[in-house]
């Protein structure tokens, strides 16, 4: 493998692991915010409980699908 390659391919590796590290940690949220979390089959009825706990306020509610 040849010198240029071979940082191709690394730089490519070293973007992959970045991109993956971004999707996959936590993202910060704003002070006083709730920490995001991912719904799933057993946090669905605290996810209902905490959707309506306000039913003065604002909700939104985004699913995305990698489909």
């Amino acid at each position: 493998m040849n010198r240029r390659a071979f940082g191709t391919a690394l730089a490519a590796a070293v973007a992959a692991f970045l991109l993956g590290a971004y999707l996959w940690l936590p993202a910060p949220t704003p002070a006083g915010q709730q920490p995001l979390t991912r719904l799933s089959n057993s946090n669905a009825a605290e996810f209902a409980a905490a959707f309506d706990a306000a039913p003065a306020g604002h909700r939104v509610v985004l699913l995305l699908s990698p489909t």
